[in-house]
């Protein structure tokens, strides 16, 4: 019982100090000081105590842009402000340390502040492709850059509708070692074409220079620009003209609706032609995701096609299922892409009558995705090849090689291992349940370069499924069927990355 009383007269004594306290706490200017709503608060280092009836007193944005939904209201140094018809503008920056990214804001005194009094400023891109859009403003280094201009080089024709997907290129000379040709579509799909002032006809530095690369690109909504090289480095490029090619049943497939019949950008060269083949991409179950490719003809002639790609994560869209296949083809892909004729390429020929073909690769990659990197033909019917954007399909067989493999996927149901074919050890894989005319290789060793005699392969499949075909349930490669093309290019199910084909050659007896 005594102890019941003490503890009665503490209490009561703990709350009238506390009574005390609190009514000479002084009133918070801030509601916001009470960050947990229990009545007080604590300003100039002292506690204070919230009071209902006593408005928040805010301090006055220093810019309307602070506030973008026009309430009112703003946030500035980590706080809520009101708008008060301030000018949009910021105070210029004393000290251009102020500005550590570069992005043309700095933070002096409490508050955000420009780097000089024109505004933002961005560095200056080091390449014409960095702005695929042509508004004058690119992406390099995980930053905004400014495209440059001067009137030093000015591109002169072609512009408007031409006549031709591999028109020459006429623009003003200046004192530089060489002139890089940038043709874009607004995705930034396209083809680079270095050329020497000499070659150029423009070596004294005056008069106009002119160059018909070798590449052609067939799509509407083109652009071009030059970009001098000088000393090695890039100079400010020409202004920018656009450009419509004629359309070119043997290069861009019908415009439709069917993912599989879009007309992807296309980019050929001598008897290839380099696609953007997504032709799954009706699979992902979300937007953002990209995929470009682009071409570059070195000063010396040489061509390497590359490609870029993000197609986001593993959950991002059916994760069994391919994407996309960009590529490069010689011959005749399902009939809406031809990169020769016959009597240039061998294709499309019968397996009884196949020439002898040899295909020569190399390649280097960037990134982290899940994808193969894979050869390919498909085989028809007959030699009038069609494909899904035809009224007859008339596939009747494909083969894959997969020379480097993905680290989850495989192509189907494993029949056979350590199968020797050209002098390399594969496994064979087949689809009974799903794609009975389908049969893929995959490579024990991959790698990044080789030479392949494409003929050994077709061979073996013709003689192995015939052999198996009723057994395992699947169909036989005829030697009555047609090979259209022979194709390389990435399967790919997820993530990002770039691929550049330093060697693509094909060879045939």
């Amino acid at each position: 019982m005594c102890i019941t009383k003490v503890t009665t007269v503490a209490l009561l004594v703990i709350g009238l100090l506390s009574s005390a306290t609190v009514s000479a706490l002084p009133v918070c200017a801030l509601t916001n000081s009470d960050s947990d709503g229990d009545g007080y608060g604590w300003e100039n280092n002292a506690s204070c105590i919230v009071s209902t009836t006593t408005p928040e007193q805010k301090p006055t944005c220093s810019s309307n842009l602070s506030d973008p939904d026009g309430d009112g209201y703003g946030w500035e140094n980590n706080k809520t402000c009101i708008v008060n018809n301030t000018p949009d503008t910021w105070p210029e920056c004393q000290n251009a340390n102020s500005d550590p990214d570069g992005d043309g804001f700095g933070w002096e005194n409490n508050g955000t502040c420009t780097v000089g009094d024109s505004g933002p400023t961005y560095p200056a891109c080091t390449s014409a492709s960095a702005d695929p859009d042509g508004d004058g403003y690119g992406w390099e280094n995980n930053k905004t850059c400014r495209v440059q201009t001067t009137t030093g080089v000015t591109a002169l024709s072609p512009s408007g509708l031409i006549n031709t997907g591999t028109p020459t290129f006429q623009w003003t000379a200046i004192d530089a070692d060489s002139y890089r040709i940038v043709v874009s579509d607004a995705s930034g799909n396209g083809y680079t074409s270095e050329v020497d002032a000499l070659s150029a006809g423009c070596q004294t530095g005056t008069g106009t220079c002119t160059h018909t690369p070798s590449l052609a690109y067939f799509d509407n909504h083109l652009s071009w620009v030059v970009q001098p090289v000088v000393n090695g480095n890039n100079a400010p490029l020409s202004n920018r003209l656009s450009i419509t090619t004629p359309f070119s049943p043997d290069i861009q497939p019908i415009l439709s609706n069917e993912g599989s019949c879009e007309a992807w950008a296309s980019v050929a060269y001598d008897k290839f032609v380099v696609l953007n083949n997504s032709w799954n991409s009706r699979t992902m179950n979300k937007t953002g995701w990209s995929q470009k490719i682009n071409v570059d003809e070195d000063i010396n002639g040489v061509v390497r096609p590359t490609w870029t790609y993000d197609w986001l994560g593993r959950y991002d869209g059916g994760e069994i299922e391919v994407k996309a296949y960009p590529e490069i083809l010689y011959g005749s892909k399902l009939g809406t892409h031809v990169s020769g004729t016959k009597a240039e390429t061998g294709l499309p020929e019968t397996v009884k009558d196949l020439p002898e073909f040899s295909v020569s690769y190399a390649y280097s990659e960037t990134g982290a995705a899940e994808r193969n990197v894979a050869l390919e033909s498909f085989f028809h019917d007959s030699c009038n090849i069609a494909g899904p954007c035809d009224d007859v399909d008339n596939r009747s067989y494909e083969m894959m090689i997969w020379v480097n493999n993905p680290t989850i996927r495989t192509p189907g149901k494993l029949a056979l291992t350590g199968v020797s074919i050209d002098n390399q050890l594969w496994n064979v894989y087949i689809k009974p349940d799903s794609n009975k005319h389908y049969i893929a290789f995959t490579a024990q060793t991959p790698s990044t370069s080789g030479t392949l005699n494409w003929n050994r392969f077709v061979d073996w499949t013709q003689t192995w499924t015939e052999q198996n075909a009723q057994s395992l349930g699947i169909d036989v490669l005829s030697e009555d069927f047609c090979m259209g093309a022979i194709e390389l290019g990435t399967e790919l199910w997820w993530g990002a990355g770039s691929f550049t084909l330093d060697t693509f050659d094909v060879t045939r007896n």
